[in-house]
């Protein structure tokens, strides 16, 4: 009698690829979660560094860095932003000091793009985002540059809520609020938050409590914008330490921030829009640093947010545009609740 083979039948072979089918199908999914969560672990380790970073800022100046400095010479240019002064503490200060801080549009001067571009700069990038962090910019001698994810808050706009101080919480309205010039693209740009333009703030000014005052918000995700599919939303203009254009005119009531009027703020953004806004067509937002550019990542549900008392807490795409632009507002006086 013939013994009978080994092998398995066709049915048994197909039985067999379709369970390896199913648990693939179930274990991708779980694979991508467990990736998910480190790198959204790892962006808010980042923040944490970058909360650090500004703590010991404070301890050696009694005060945190500058929001967005203009470089005053023949005429006004774009500085450097609060990033660089945080440099040293990140264990970046072989590059601070490489960098050339007295040339005129210092913060994308190529000589300093190329410096930026050459260093590892991952604290200031979330590793969930799909934004390439290096991108090519002429203005910047057509160098590799860097663009960060996060981004300092200046403060909030005022509208739509009641009990403000308008005497006190006025704002800055630019003509054209960032590289776009549109005049559909009007921004605004507030000095009540903690990061300013051209002004540090102490910590005796934050009467909400640092624990109450929103530092800086994660801006990592892409938006759109009508005729366009995809917008590269940004918190600054590429180099990612690059200031603010001043241009001449009539000072508003800038919270001691300026003597002029700010047109571009980089690295910085007034809260004006509910988190994880994707509409890129609103007045104020822009693909390179647009001063009302929303709070948006690639984390589901919201993104990450940096208190002033170095804390980071997630920042939930529910939460009220009134309670955010509370914590954006350093002295407003209202409480919060929970968030």
């Amino acid at each position: 009698m013939r013994r009978a083979g080994n092998g398995f039948t066709l049915i048994e072979l197909l039985v067999v690829v379709a369970i390896i089918a199913v648990l693939m199908a179930l274990l991708l999914p779980a694979v991508q979660q467990v990736r998910e969560a480190a790198r959204r672990s790892q962006c808010k380790n980042n923040l944490k560094q970058i909360g650090l970073a500004l703590h010991n800022y404070l301890d050696t100046f009694s005060r945190f860095p500058i929001g967005a400095r203009s470089q005053k010479g023949a005429t006004a240019s774009m500085g450097f932003s609060w990033m660089v002064g945080l440099l040293p503490y990140i264990e970046q200060s072989a590059l601070y000091n490489s960098l050339d801080h007295n040339l005129m549009n210092s913060g994308i001067a190529a000589v300093n793009a190329t410096a930026a571009a050459s260093a590892n700069l991952d604290t200031f990038l979330c590793p969930s985002s799909v934004l390439d962090p290096r991108v090519v910019v002429t203005a910047a001698g057509s160098n590799l540059v860097l663009m960060p994810h996060y981004s300092g808050i200046s403060g909030a706009s005022l509208a739509g809520i009641a009990g403000y101080d308008d005497a006190d919480f006025t704002e800055s309205r630019t003509n054209t609020c960032c590289i776009d010039s549109s005049s559909l693209n009007k921004g605004i740009i507030s000095g009540g938050g903690m990061l300013i333009p051209n002004r540090s703030v102490r910590m005796s000014e934050l009467s909400d409590g640092s624990s109450n005052t929103l530092a800086i918000g994660e801006i990592s995700a892409s938006i759109s914008r009508t005729g366009m599919s995809l917008l590269r939303i940004d918190s600054g203009y590429p180099t990612g330490w690059m200031a603010g254009t001043i241009s001449t005119g009539t000072p508003p009531n800038y919270r001691g921030a300026t003597a002029t009027t700010p047109f571009i703020s980089m690295n910085l953004t007034t809260i004006r829009y509910p988190i994880g806004t994707t509409n890129g067509s609103l007045n104020g937002v822009d693909s390179k640093g647009g001063p009302n550019n929303p709070l948006h990542s690639s984390h589901t549900g919201g993104c990450h947010g940096l208190l002033a008392d170095g804390s980071v807490r997630f920042l939930s795409a529910n939460m009220a545009l009134v309670q955010v632009k509370r914590l954006a507002t350093r002295d407003d006086g209202s409480p919060i609740g929970d968030f």
